[in-house]
């Protein structure tokens, strides 16, 4: 390194030295040393951490997922030194340094560069998030304390951003999204009408026609036809891939939107019957979205809301698999509740609608709930015989009439709820082998479910007095809840927690309190 970088360097590495000593977080200090060196994003965080560049390479290089990276450190100083010269780095690239730098992935980049990467590539930078890493990081969590654990306490509802700071975020954001001015826009006015920043996640992967016909829409510009409603139709399944990857926050205020969208799209007097229907299939679907979303902040008082909407619109439609659908998911709310009575109930009518409804698919999702419901309710092994018809089921071949809400059916979906099933039976030498090969086979896009996943299988290691691998499983559940804001995940370790109470000298449960608290999950 030559002379004046490594003085420039050391000098860094003292003041960071100083800086974290009184608490401050690495973005911090990065800000701080952004006011009297005018480098790149990655050099600042270099200096903020006070490594050399020989040590920064060997850190990517041991972090790189597929243990092939073979970065030297020329092409590092070429990374840094972009865009002034140099070469850009890849978005996969940028994502390590992230884990490396204890930060997120959008902080390493100028406005300018982000928006010089692709569509997918956007996607990867937006979810590349490792702050909790950084020990002076605090990270407020919201799940309510458990009784028997040191938890936190819930903290009150998101607060709503005043309109001018939400304005200006978004600007900026829009700004890095997109170059042309015109197209510029209109993305901001689309952003604006659903949801804010959140929003652009969506919007990007829309062609500019797409734009342009949902813009239309909006204004009351001309009728409502089938290619704008399979606008709203993609934007909804992208919306639950979001809500499956990053959490229920984040997709809540689009989804919200969204739905206050729809309902001012059905009030135009001149919209054709069939055209009217879709819309209002939409508007189910984003009331069905938003219940599970507010489910999975626990905040049942809202879910019941928008369960009861759907099932509104359900009735409006006279679906009888809409309405099974939402029936089975106010069940297995109620069953998480801990509401037997309530759980049975919603079962009953789910299951009768489902027969009315015709639609294989959906039964073999109704069998599924009732097998849930059996095994945690009744204790009835007989309830597994539901997940073997759920499974036959959900072999057929699907067709024209399966519905869209039903895209995660799957055989191997299915099998993965008998582990859940064989924990509730206290069979763990059952559930534990089926866990083992249903995280193989795990989608690794699902976090939320990987995460109930660990801690069912955790479960089934303490029934056998398996506790180091327990204290493995619901530390690596924990892992996924740094990069998930569902606070049901959050309210299910400290449950599993909770179980490993006679242990609580045990070296492993320990280490795994310590990792907890460092994650702001126990205090």
């Amino acid at each position: 390194m030559p002379g004046e970088g490594y003085r420039i360097l050391l000098g860094c590495r003292r003041r960071s030295e100083a800086l974290r000593a009184c608490s401050l977080t690495f973005d911090q200090i990065a800000g701080v040393f952004a006011l009297d060196h005018e480098v790149s994003p990655l050099r600042l965080y270099r200096y903020a951490h006070g490594r050399t560049a020989g040590e920064v390479v060997a850190a990517y290089n041991d972090l790189d997922p597929a243990g092939t990276a073979t970065l030297r450190a020329p092409r590092f100083y070429d990374y840094e030194a972009w865009p002034q010269a140099g070469r850009r780095p890849s978005a996969g690239a940028v994502a390590i340094f992230a884990r490396v730098y204890q930060t997120a992935a959008r902080r390493l980049l100028t406005d300018e560069v982000y928006a010089s990467y692709g569509v997918r590539d956007r996607d990867l930078l937006d979810q590349a998030d490792h702050r909790h890493l950084d020990a002076n990081h605090s990270r407020q969590v919201s799940a309510p304390a458990v009784p028997g654990t040191k938890g936190t306490k819930a903290l009150p509802p998101l607060v709503p951003v005043p309109a001018p700071a939400r304005c200006a975020d978004l600007l900026r954001a829009v700004g890095a999204e997109e170059a042309d001015v015109k197209r510029r826009e209109l993305l901001f006015e689309l952003a604006l009408l659903l949801g804010g920043t959140p929003a652009l996640g969506l919007l990007r992967h829309l062609t500019p026609p797409e734009r342009e016909r949902l813009a239309a829409a909006a204004r009351h510009q001309g009728p409502i036809d089938a290619a704008t409603i399979d606008v709203l139709d993609n934007l909804t399944t992208r919306l639950w891939r979001m809500d499956e990857t990053m959490g229920p926050r984040q997709i809540i205020p689009v989804a919200d939107a969204k739905r206050a969208l729809v309902q001012d799209l059905l009030k135009q007097g001149s919209l054709r019957p069939a055209s009217r229907d879709r819309l209002l299939h939409v508007y189910w679907s984003l009331s069905h979205l938003a219940g599970w979303a507010h489910y999975d902040l626990m905040d049942y008082q809202g879910a019941t809301q928008r369960y009861e909407e759907g099932l509104a619109v359900a009735h409006e439609l006279r679906a009888p698999a809409l309405l099974a659908h939402l029936h089975s998911l106010s069940a297995n709310m109620a069953l998480y509740q801990g509401k037997p009575t309530v759980a049975m109930d919603h079962s009953f009518a789910a299951e009768g609608w489902a027969k009315n409804s015709g639609n294989r698919l959906q039964q073999a999702a109704i069998s599924l709930m009732m097998a849930r419901v059996s095994a945690g309710v009744r204790r009835d092994e007989g309830g597994l015989r539901f997940l073997d018809r759920a499974i036959d089921l959900a072999c057929e071949k699907r067709n024209e009439s399966d519905l869209r809400h039903l895209f995660w059916i799957s055989p191997e979906r299915i099998a993965r709820h008998a582990v859940f099933c064989l924990v509730e039976l206290k069979q763990p030498e059952r559930a534990i082998p089926l866990a083992q090969q249903t995280l193989v086979k795990a989608d690794p896009g699902w976090n939320r479910e990987r995460g109930i996943l660990y801690l069912e299988y955790a479960t089934a290691l303490i029934q056998k007095r398996e506790i180091p691998e327990a204290s493995a499983m619901i530390g690596a559940a924990a892992q996924i809840s740094v990069r998930h804001s569902s606070v049901r995940l959050l309210h299910s370790i400290r449950q599993a927690r909770v179980r490993l109470a006679p242990w609580e000298d045990n070296k492993h449960v320990q280490d795994l309190d310590e990792r907890l608290r460092s994650l702001a999950i126990l205090v």
